[in-house]
């Protein structure tokens, strides 16, 4: 069994996007990483859409490894940060969260994703 048979739709592609963002060491808007997917799958794909595959990416990924959260490089096209949906529900980091965002961007851009199978 793999970790993406349950996973939400567009959960594998958009890890694999990520880990190339990551590898550019680049953040991307909603709109831009959708726009990416759609050019890999040929088909339309809302930024919306987004939302519960980075979630999924975050917590059954990132967070059970102990590795960097992918989803820190997807952010709001006009604020240039991410989402209410960055932090798990539940965990809140008031006026430190940007700091807590850049420098899990940072760690994202440092960590070896290449190394990493998740099959």
């Amino acid at each position: 069994m793999s970790i993406w048979d349950d996973a939400p739709k567009n959960s594998r592609e958009l890890f694999d996007y990520l880990v190339i963002l990551a590898g550019k060491m680049r953040t991307e808007s909603y709109g831009e990483i959708a726009k990416g997917l759609e050019s890999k799958e040929g088909r339309r794909v809302a930024p919306l859409s987004l939302s519960r595959p980075l979630g999924f990416i975050r917590d059954k990924i990132c967070r059970e490894n102990g590795i960097p959260w992918l989803n820190a490089l997807a952010v709001n096209g006009k604020k240039w940060l991410p989402g209410d949906s960055f932090l798990p529900p539940g965990v809140a980091f008031g006026k430190d969260e940007e700091i807590l965002w850049r420098g899990a961007v940072m760690a994202v851009f440092g960590y070896p994703w290449e190394n990493l199978n998740f099959e």
